[in-house]
């Protein structure tokens, strides 16, 4: 990079349309690139800030003041990735050249990934390869992430990054605290937090030095709303150090620099969490001497000069391989996302490890009841000891993770894992087993862990459907592989009978034609909930209901765009109308299971299909979060538009299309039972322990049926012709017969 002119930016953007529309470019654009094709863009601000965590650039700008000659890279990540913009912002010219990505993740082709899928269908082909790739970007390599802050001898060096929130098992429970630190700005000004989140979104103090001004925000940066505003003293300028003291208690809040009181202000917006220092994009300081107290006792001291303050903040690297839930938002380990995330995974990167390494962190922290965290921050090391606690948020997420454990199980046949996570499975589940009512459902009586992957929606207590049958889907998943673990099936098997004759004598809507929501809304009825109940086979039990339920939500749930979350009296609930890839998952999945070709094309095409499409305004070439009806991302700017939780379908193609599954854990013995969906053709491949299993089926133009398998030495297998399907039958090196499938 050379030129006469010093002042450059880089911005960075998951796609073109959010640039586009942004509409808020400040400075005069002289060149853009993108990974495909060039486009000229209109904001150099990008898609941030995003705060959530410390794996990434917040602001998604670099700004660069350009002296010499020479190479510049930048020091931290941009996750999702996808269009990158140049802008001067200063008069003359600059010459660039090698303008280009060094990735953190796999870049490893997608036509040589260990799993692989096409057919004739070129949307469905589509669709198995934005899964794949969505697993890439979100699959992290262990020490992958750089550290956050640049620690020095005077402190910790922060260039506009948001603050992180000082981690323990209490601070996010703070409510009345001192917090003192001294610091250094560089440029502009600096900032800290309070009373915040573990995503830290809290109380924002900007300390703008530049225009001599502080304010109170609340959210996780000077964008967002401000509830509170000052002048600063003469005397607080740059390149200086300035000793600072915020006081809060509760509502109240107040902020001395240099023993003057600067800004003093009551608040409704935060009432409990912790705190972090930071800058503003565009700002820079160093901070030392950071102290919190606690009704006057000293509770931490840190100089912010060696490594053991990365670790206080997670703003450090991450010691294990890990899967999270998006490559641009939140890029944090989610227990929900990795039941959909693992099979994934394994259909297409073969990201054991990662899987693993999510597994490590997530189940390392199970409270003392048996349930888990919800989520984890990659920075954090696994426990040792059970977290002393004995409340979660998303229940349903500590579900989600026992599931994914018996995934990992069922994919690797990995006897080590089986034994060390099937106690704590077996936990989670006698939890579950004591919140049971004499009529055996599972009833959650506090409404904060009661919430679910919806969190735009109304968190649900008392006797939930999702609740129950994800508990069913739970024990289903595990029961076969108890005995092997050394654990009597029989308790579990009973309990689980016991809950499905219940969930059916219960919860079942004559009415609706469906499991209804809960006890309290019975009106309306959970997508997510009702596939489960087919995937757990908890209708089977009871004149096999799976047709009917099948028949119910492609009558309530579809739309032109896809299939809604809930049915349409949901909405006077505040429910919102909103497409869940997540929760369509399991319905696809579940008209697998049931062997409903019509519904799972429809699902496929209408979902999966319009997201996976390069004519997309929003396209990224891998799987969103969530959806409006009108196909538009679902939750705005904010909206992650590489999810792993919504790539389930790579997983149900190569299962159900190409037929691969496993008959016993680790695929020492296979089954191949491909269903055609009305395709011409179909082949791929997919990565066991043992090695690559191959198929390769196609209808000629006399819609004769041929199909190749191939598996690994050692293995063996039983191949299921698709039904129905009379004829004859020519076996190479044996005999041709005649057979007829039944009806």
């Amino acid at each position: 990079m050379s030129g006469d002119s010093s002042g450059f930016e880089l911005a960075y953007s998951e796609t073109y349309a959010l640039l586009e529309s942004a509409m808020v470019s400040q400075l005069p654009v002289l060149l853009t690139t993108n990974c495909d094709r060039q486009f000229l863009t209109h904001s150099y601000q990008a898609d941030g800030p995003l705060s959530f965590d410390a794996t990434m650039d917040t602001y998604r700008v670099n700004r660069y003041n350009v002296t010499e000659e020479r190479t510049y890279t930048n020091r931290l990540i941009q996750g999702g990735l996808r269009y990158q913009k140049l802008n001067l912002s200063s008069a003359g010219e600059m010459h660039l050249s090698l303008v280009g990505i060094k990735p953190t993740v796999s870049n490893i082709p997608l036509a040589d990934l260990p799993g692989s899928f096409n057919c004739s269908d070129e949307v469905l082909t589509r669709i198995w390869h934005a899964g794949a790739r969505t697993s890439q970007l979100t699959e992290f390599p262990a020490n992958s992430i750089p550290d956050f802050w640049v620690l020095t001898d005077e402190g910790a060096l922060i260039d506009s990054l948001a603050p992180q929130p000082y981690y323990t098992i209490w601070s996010p429970s703070l409510t009345t605290y001192n917090l003192v630190f001294s610091v250094k700005p560089i440029s502009k000004g600096f900032s800290f937090n309070v009373l915040s989140d573990t995503l830290s979104d809290g109380i924002y103090i900007f300390v703008n030095i530049a225009n001599a001004s502080i304010s109170a925000h609340a959210g996780s940066s000077d964008l967002d709303p401000i509830i509170a505003s000052g002048h600063l003293p003469s005397s607080i300028i740059l390149n200086e150090w300035h000793k600072v003291r915020s006081n809060v208690n509760l509502s109240q809040i107040s902020v001395r620099i240099d023993n003057i009181t600067v800004l003093d202000f009551s608040q409704t917006a935060s009432f409990y969490g912790s705190f972090g220092v930071g800058a503003s994009l565009g700002h820079s300081a160093i901070f030392t001497n950071l102290s919190l107290l606690v009704g006057g006792e000293q509770k931490y001291f840190s100089t912010l000069t060696d490594e053991s303050a990365l670790s206080d903040f997670l703003v450090g690297t991450n010691p294990l391989p890990v899967s999270v839930d998006g490559s641009r938002r939140d890029r944090i380990s989610y227990a929900g996302d990795l039941d959909m995330a693992s099979s994934t995974a394994f259909a297409s990167t073969n990201g054991i490890e990662y899987i693993n390494g999510s597994i490590e962190l997530l189940g390392s922290y199970q409270m003392a009841p048996g349930f888990f965290v919800p989520n984890a921050k990659v920075q954090q090391p696994p426990r040792t000891t059970d977290v002393e606690a004995n409340t979660t948020g998303l229940i349903g997420y500590s579900f989600n993770l026992v599931s994914a454990m018996a995934k990992f199980y069922e994919q690797t046949g990995d006897g080590v894992f089986l034994h060390r996570w099937a106690p704590k499975v077996m936990r989670m589940l006698d939890w579950a087993h004591s919140q049971t009512l004499p009529n055996n459902l599972l009833n959650i009586t506090d409404p904060a862990i009661g919430g679910g992957w919806d969190i735009y929606d109304p968190p649900s207590s008392g006797i939930v459907s999702q609740f129950n049958i994800l508990y069913a889907y739970s024990l289903n998943e595990w029961i076969p592989h108890l005995e092997q673990a050394n654990i009597n099936a029989t308790v579990y098997q009973r309990r689980l009978e016991n809950l499905q004759k219940a969930i059916n004598d219960h919860l079942w809507s004559d009415k609706l034609q469906a499991y209804y929501h809960s006890e309290r809304y019975r009106d309306f009825f959970s997508q997510e909930a009702n596939a489960l109940a087919i995937l757990s086979d908890t209708t089977k039990l009871t004149g096999n209901r799976t047709n009917t339920l099948l028949s119910t939500m492609a009558q309530q749930l579809y739309i032109p765009k896809g299939a809604l979350s809930f049915s349409n009296a949901s909405i006077a609930s505040g429910f919102a109308q909103k497409i869940s890839p997540y929760a369509s998952g399991y319905h696809l999945k579940a008209a697998f299971h049931a062997n409903d070709g019509v519904n799972a094309k429809r699902l496929l095409h209408s979902i999966w299909g319009p997201i996976s499409d390069p004519k997309n305004a929003n396209y990224t070439g891998c799987m969103w979060e969530v959806i409006n009806p009108d196909g538009t991302p679902g939750i705005g700017s904010g909206t992650s538009l590489c999810h792993a939780w919504s790539a389930g379908p790579t997983a149900d193609l190569s299962r159900y299309v190409l037929g691969i599954q496993p008959v016993t854990p680790g695929f020492k013995e296979w089954r191949v039972a491909p269903q055609t969906l009305g395709l011409a053709w179909a082949r791929g491949k997919y990565p066991t322990p043992y090695g690559n299993i191959r198929v390769d089926w196609s209808f000629d133009e006399s819609r004769r049926f041929s199909i190749v398998v191939s598996a690994p030495v050692g293995t063996k297998g039983t191949v299921v012709l698709p039904s129905p399907l009379n004829g004859t039958l020519e076996v190479q090196g044996g005999k041709v017969f005649r057979w007829k499938q039944p009806a």
